[in-house]
Formats: structure tokens, sequence, C-alpha cells
């Protein structure tokens, strides 16, 4: 437990909003309501963004659930949330109780409309404006009021943006109250309402909820909306845009030995102390191993341990996987190397079945069938892998890393790429159930995972490629999509190590002299840190790290930036100079002068469980 020493006296507690938003959305795919799809689910560029920038969230499904008071006030009747998204755009909300948005904002809440038509009059009300019609235009958008939400605008001169040859569709809004910040030919864009002394409406008429996240002008007007809508938010002080998770894949697996077109030497404990840990220190960077623990013998027709397999394969080579093993912990010891699960055998759960079986199948011909080596979905007989199935497989992983390596594994990257993707065969869903937290899916995205929730975070972080030793000239960093709330992720394969033994040096030296390398574990400990605000002493923001998603944390620090609202900035400069605590320990002061800037740095030191940081005036 953590005790938080009153330093002082206090002055009445800041006017600090919950740190939660509430995300209203029109319909969810998944009837229950735990996986989030980028190719079913409208909603997913905001939730994903919301996930990466810190900002805890509930969503609430107008197609299954009633909106009232229940959800959106606790029992005093206060807001349960600083913020209230509305990404709804039905017609008619008729069985729903939109006057309580109303009450919410009373109690605290402010409400953030985007890519709505609001067609009901408790919306109309307080966001101050009425839709009349549909109307297309490729006028630039202009900023015709300066206000904190586009204050970064006018900074980066971005005043006017040029929408040429973009004729989508766009709602025409007449302002009652709401003030416009933004317009396109007289047709408002952007507006904002004020409800209180820290309350307000907004409303985005973004063509699209995608570009929220996709397009620069459009994801800094809604981050600062929601830092004037909150008041406040905490995310890591990351500089994401320069950051890349590097994973290497196939450790351990058998293909490697009978394949004819995947055949190479397993790199040896010599091999990676040079060509795997040198060029890795040097640069200080680590990277992710995922590893196999389950070799497929087709001579015993079992599955058995990699390490005690030493042999001259099919094509000659001596194969010594006891070596791999060795230079695998020893790159661990060395900090350089994470291990992660690449499934258990990298092959089909099922070999015994036609067109099996594949134990004495021809590997000239069906026993070479890709589709064999594909652990989490069936793609040789075309159907999927049972939940039951992934879920033994996942949980057999993850028990012989922590035997072989003494490592938990947090992220699961499905060998071949291949995995299920209905509802309840999801492989994401059933590795979440497994404790991961983070699936990595092909072709190019990721799933945060707890046990509440499976978020597709498609277009936050990118992959930028599977590079490989005859492939590096086809790199083009310079070419990788912009990347400023998640690390890029690039692959390649223990093989690269094996044919080219100074290619992991080699592909160092192609990344940008800019970029360094952001470790599997501390961005799944990153996105899972738990964030609260606790305003009854001063102003305390609780860090909470799980023993489990956060172990990163156990043995590291961690640093945040708070962003501040112009408005709240104004209350903690009017307080005179602040001490600030970290655990009940004093941490340094915060001046008048620092609060000049819109955001300040929040350093937590090691260890799991709460961190308290806290804000106190100086009497």
């Amino acid at each position: 437990m953590i005790f938080v020493a009153c330093l002082g006296m206090l002055a009445q507690p800041w006017p600090v909003k919950p740190y939660r938003a509430l995300l209203v959305v029109e319909k969810w795919n998944d009837p229950s309501s735990v996986l989030v799809d980028h190719a079913t689910d409208a909603f997913q560029p905001v939730a994903a963004l919301l996930k990466a920038w810190s900002i805890p969230f509930d969503i609430l499904r107008l197609d299954q659930q009633h909106l009232d008071d229940t959800y959106l006030l606790d029992r005093s009747g206060q807001a349960r949330y600083g913020v209230i998204i509305w990404l709804a755009d039905s017609d008619s909300y008729a069985n729903q109780d939109v006057d309580s948005l109303g009450e919410a904002t009373k109690g605290g809440a402010s409400l953030l409309v985007c890519r709505s038509r609001f067609l009901d009059p408790a919306l109309e009300r307080l966001l101050g404006l009425k839709f009349k019609e549909i109307y297309s235009a490729t006028d630039p958008l202009k900023v015709v009021q300066t206000h904190f939400i586009t204050q970064e605008l006018v900074r980066q001169k971005m005043e006017s943006l040029d929408v040429s040859w973009q004729f989508s569709e766009g709602p025409w809004v007449e302002p009652r109250g709401g003030e416009v910040l933004i317009d396109q030919n007289h047709h408002a864009v952007l507006t904002v309402r004020q409800l209180g002394e820290r309350t307000s409406a907004i409303w985005m008429g973004v063509p699209n909820l995608s570009m929220l996240r996709d397009s620069g002008y459009w994801r800094s007007l809604f981050f600062r909306s929601l830092v004037w809508s909150l008041g406040y938010i905490v995310q890591p002080n990351i500089d994401y845009s320069h950051s890349i998770e590097i994973e290497i894949d196939d450790w351990g697996t058998s293909d490697k030995g009978y394949l004819s077109y995947w055949r190479y030497l397993e790199p040896s404990e010599e091999t990676l102390r040079k060509g795997l840990i040198a060029p890795l220190e040097k640069r200080q960077f680590v990277v992710a191993a995922n590893v196999i623990t389950g070799y497929v013998d087709r001579k015993t027709k079992r599955i058995v341990t990699p390490w005690d397999q030493k042999f001259t394969d099919l094509y000659g080579l001596q194969q010594d996987y006891a070596s791999t093993r060795r230079g695998l912990k020893e790159a661990v010891e060395a900090g350089v190397v994470e291990i992660e699960c690449h499934g258990w055998t990298h092959m089909q759960p099922d070999l015994e079945s036609p067109p099996g079986p594949w134990w004495s199948a021809d590997l000239a011909g069906e026993g070479s069938a890709d589709g064999w080596y594909k652990e989490f979905a069936d793609e040789r007989r075309r159907q999927e892998s049972p939940a039951v199935v992934q879920l033994f497989r996942m949980r057999r992983g993850l028990e012989y890393l922590r035997k072989d390596f003494g490592q938990q594994a947090l992220e699961l990257r499905p060998g071949g790429s291949g995995w299920s993707k209905s509802q309840f065969n999801n492989t994401g869903r059933v590795a979440a159930q497994a404790g991961f937290g983070l699936f990595h899916a092909e072709p190019d995205s990721y799933y945060y995972l707890d046990p509440d929730l499976v978020l597709d975070m498609t277009g936050v972080s990118p992959q930028v490629g599977t590079t490989s030793y005859d492939r590096l000239a086809a790199l083009h960093p310079e070419s990788w999509p912009a990347h400023p709330d998640g690390p890029a992720m690039l692959l390649f394969h223990d093989r690269d190590i094996a044919m080219r033994s100074d290619f992991l040096e080699q592909l160092l030296e192609a990344l940008p002299a800019s970029y360094k390398t952001m470790t599997t574990n501390q961005y799944i400990g990153l996105i899972h840190t738990q964030i609260d605000s606790l305003p009854e002493k001063g102003w305390q923001l609780a860090f909470n790290f799980d023993g489990h998603y956060c172990a990163y944390f156990g043995k590291h620090a961690s640093s945040w930036q708070l962003w501040l609202s112009d408005q709240l900035r104004d209350s903690l400069r009017n307080s005179g100079s602040l001490l600030v605590s970290v655990d009940g320990k004093a941490a340094g002061q915060l001046s008048a002068a620092d609060l000049l800037h819109e955001h300040v740095v929040i350093d937590i030191p090691a260890g799991l469980g709460t961190h308290v940081w806290e804000l106190t005036p100086i009497p």
C-alpha cells in the first residue's frame, strides 16, 4: 500500500475532472462487446487513439444499451466521465434518454461530438447548433477564431487546409450559440460552446473518423479538443515517431531442417554473439525473439523439445539447437533480447487428418504445402482453428518459454501469419484469455489485449515490412508512414542471421540515425498502465502498473507528459508555487514559469503497483 504524505496546508482542491472518457457508439459488431475490429467497427480509430494516448475509456453501445443517468452519473450526482465522446449518427434516438447528457454536463462532463448530424433536440441545445442538410465543397478549411483547440494549427501555420478535389459530403449546420472555430466557405466545420467554467460542447465535422488518426490536421484538433474537454491528458513521454519495435521470428522451428525452400542452419551460440548481441549492444538496441518451444519430430511423430536436437539434416547441415538456446539466453542476460511467443510448434495441430498424415507425406509434395506450417488457422483444410485448440497451444508455448528461458512472454505473433478471425475463434480473443497483452496480427496490425477488451490498433503502429538478408535494399525508411502514436514494427527471421552473419549490423545501419528501439514489453507496459485522477488532496495522479502486463516497469522508470488546458494552467498558476511529490517524497517544485508551457514532465520510479504523483500548494 502507498501512503502519500500531506505536505503543507492544502487549499481547496482544483476542479479536476475524472480522468475517463465515455465513447458512445451507434453499433458494435461483436455481440459480447469485447472485440473491436477496424473492418466492422467505425469507431475503431477513436478507440485506438484513446488507448495510445493513455486515456481510460468505456464504450456505450446504443444498439444494446439504453442511455440514461445510470451510465453517466455516480451516486452523488457527479459525472462519472470527464468527457463524453459522441460518435453516433442515427436518424433518431427516440428510445434513448439523450436529455441525460444535459445532466452529465451539469455534473462536470464535457461533450465532444464527431462526425454526427446530432439529430436530437438535447444534442442541438448542448452544441448550440442545428443540422440543416448535406453539402459538398472543395474550398479550403480556415481557422476563423483563435482558441486553445486551434492554437497548434496557427503555430504550425496550418490555418488553411487545402481540400481540393475532395468531394466528400459534409453536414451543413447552423450556429445557434455555438462558436465557429473553423469553417469552409461559411459552412461550420468545428464549433465549441462553453457550457460552464470547465465544461464545453464541441462539434467536429470530420469527414471520416479515420482522419482523426491519419491526418495531422484533424489529429491535432481531436487531441486538443480532448485536452480542452478533460482539462488535462497524461500520455507517455515517448517520441513514437522515431521509435521502432523489431522482432525476429522462427527460433526453434523444425522446418529449417527439411523444407527445401526454407532450409538453413539454426544460428549457433557463436554466431549469435557476433551477429546478434554485438550489433545490438553497439547501438544499445533491444529486439524481440519470437520463439517456438515445440519441435515437430517426423521420426517419432511427437512434439519434443527443440533444445535437445543435434543432428545432420537432410541437406548435410550440422544442426545444434542447444547452442542456439545458449546464445538466446546470453542475449537475454545481456539485456538486448526479450523472449516472446511464436506459438508452440509453428505447425498445424492436426497432422493426421486428410490430406495428411503429414508425418509421412513426401517433403517434395504434400509435406511441403504451406498450410501445414500455420498453427492458428487451418489454411490447408480451409477452415479456422477452434478456440479450445488454440488456447491449449498458446498455454503450452507460454509454459515452456518459462521453463526454457525463465521468461514470461506477453506478445503472441502467430507463425506463418495465419490466424482465425471469426467471433468465437478469433485468435486475438483467445490470446487475451491466455494472458497475452499484445497480439501481432498480419498483415499490418496488432491488437491490444486484456480480459475485457480486444482492440484492433490498425493505423496507430504500422508494420513497415518484413525484411530479409537479400531484400535490405527495398527497406526505404523514408517512405514509411508517419506514426506519432506508436512505434513502427519491423520483422525478419533467424534465417537472415544464419544466411548473412552481418545482416543485423547492416539492417541497423540502414535505419534512420534518429530511430531508437522500443522493447515489446515496454510498449505493452505503457498501453496497459492505468491512470486515475484523485482530486481529494490537492491533485493526485495515480499510476497503476499491473504486475503481469507492466512487468517491464518493475525494473525500469517511466516518463509521462501531463498536457494542461489553458483554464487548468491558469488555476495552477494562481495557486503560486506548487510542491511536487511522488509516493510521498518531495520531487521538486512547479513554478508559474514552468506552467507557461502546455505540458510538464512526470517521472515515475521503477516498481510495480501504484505510484502517486501529487501537486500541493506551498503555503
